[in-house]
């Protein structure tokens, strides 16, 4: 029995559910890897349904999926979408920007020619609404007298002021866009919004934020906000569901889960480089509360965390000890494409960090390791940080950029190893270099690794 199969059969837990985190800084590859899945479930396995749940993000998130040689990346639709058999659901952790979710939607229909989406897509009718006003109100962060790096380091989606909302006690929900008095409750919103953004001295109508593919979108008075809400509001609405009866029943059913989270644990507010964080819950358990309770995050059988094998990326303002060095940083992202699947923004390039890895797989609850993009080596071998050291002395990680700004990164160099997937198919025939590297890195965060990719395509895949 392979690593894979064992981790989705754990004893006293749910059979077939799994969980893809990011274990480090996002963009490992997770959409991909729901993607496999999804089809090892309804192919190999031979189930007839099957469940994509996203708990966390919003229009932030980039997924990249393939099929017959097209590919798309994703950020607010879940990886399984285009399975027959599948059902997605965009739980209420999400934030979700309507508009830009139905031009994905239309997106995805015309890259694969499609009349129809051939999965079933399901909004929680709880997910909360992320609206152009919540992009004003990060773009005048942006463009204020305040000069934090959290306020800079924003992806101008206006994923953190809709969940600020949720704070304040006053979001905006699913459902609300369906109410008989939703003009009322969303002209509150505009003029909060409002006066908000006039009292750091702006206009919320002369704004221009920026919509899907980063199209310019200029906001307009409190009539167009509320006109362009109501252009949406029949399209979106055979999406939206009360949703809980569903998960209930497929949870309490055989049907497999896969549990497709958004950005990283390297991202999560409470363990990541603190101020360049995301406002979601990255971790396992975020799906306990997205659920409403239905999905204890405890009984899920695998937790999968996702990791790019040789190098790590980051796309923001954090400063972190391992930064690569510019010449074999610039090689390797134009190899690998390291661009934003969201912004675009090139990714700032750093070594493997084993300290970091082990922290957050130990506090983000993951269990087992995908080693992504495994064909990025070169002959100058692997570089791998091992250990920390300040002021002389050796000191672990902490969620802090201000700790970590004078963190010294400690190396153990790999071999490098010949891109020999193809010739193989078989995890036990690769390289000794192969073996060792991914066994050190596994033993060392206390996790087992099950699956390795080593090429854009969908199935460049070994199953460990």
């Amino acid at each position: 029995m392979t690593n894979l199969e064992k981790s989705l059969n754990k004893k006293g837990r749910r059979a077939n559910s799994v969980a893809v985190i990011g274990a480090l800084f996002g963009d490992e590859g997770k959409g991909r890897i729901t993607d496999e899945l999804t089809d090892y479930f309804l192919n190999k396995k031979g189930f007839k349904k099957i469940v994509v749940y996203r708990d966390n993000g919003g229009a932030n998130a980039g997924h990249t999926i393939s099929m017959n040689g097209k590919k798309i990346g994703l950020h607010q639709i879940g990886s399984g979408i285009l399975h027959k058999g599948c059902t997605v659901i965009l739980g209420k952790g999400m934030v979700i920007h309507p508009s830009d979710l139905l031009e994905e939607i239309k997106e995805i229909k015309t890259v694969f020619e499609l009349k129809e989406l051939p999965a079933e897509l399901l909004i929680d009718e709880m997910a909360v609404l992320s609206l152009d006003t919540h992009r004003a109100l990060e773009s005048a962060f942006k463009q204020g007298k305040s000069n934090t790096l959290g306020s800079h380091a924003a992806t101008g989606r206006g994923i953190s002021p809709a969940y600020a909302d949720v704070v304040y006690r006053f979001p905006l929900r699913m459902r609300d866009l369906f109410k008989s008095n939703w003009k009322e409750i969303f002209i509150d919103h505009y003029d909060r919004y409002s006066d908000w953004i006039r009292g750091m001295g702006m206009d919320l109508d002369s704004m221009v934020i920026q919509r899907y593919k980063g199209k310019e979108y200029k906001i307009g008075n409190i009539n167009q906000f509320i006109n362009d809400l109501d252009s949406i509001r029949e399209l979106i609405r055979p999406y939206v569901k009360d949703v809980y009866d569903t998960v209930s029943k497929h949870w309490k059913s055989d049907t497999p889960f896969i549990f497709e989270k958004s950005q990283a644990i390297g991202l999560d507010m409470r363990w990541g480089v603190y101020p360049d964080v995301s406002a979601s819950n990255c971790c396992i358990d975020g799906i306990t509360y997205s659920t409403g309770g239905i999905i204890n995050a405890k009984d899920i059988s695998a937790r999968y965390g996702v990791i790019k094998s040789t190098y790590m990326s980051s796309v923001g303002k954090r400063k972190i000890p391992t930064f690569m060095e510019e010449e074999l940083a610039s090689t390797l992202r134009e190899d690998a494409h390291e661009y934003g699947t969201t912004t675009g923004r090139p990714r700032d390039i750093a070594y493997m960090d084993l300290v970091m890895l082990e922290y957050f797989c130990r506090v983000g609850g993951i269990e087992e390791l995908v080693f992504t993009h495994m064909d990025i080596v070169y002959d100058v071998g692997v570089k791998v940080c091992v250990g920390y050291k300040k002021g002389g002395k050796v000191v672990p990680y902490r969620p802090d950029q201000e700790y970590l700004s004078d963190v010294r990164a400690i190396y153990k160099k790999f071999k490098p190893w010949k891109r020999e997937f193809n010739s193989f198919g078989d995890y036990s025939k690769l390289s000794k270099e192969i073996h060792t590297f991914i066994n050190y890195l596994s033993k060392k965060s206390n996790t087992k690794p099950v699956m390795l990719t080593y090429g854009p395509d969908r199935h460049d895949t070994l199953v460990i």
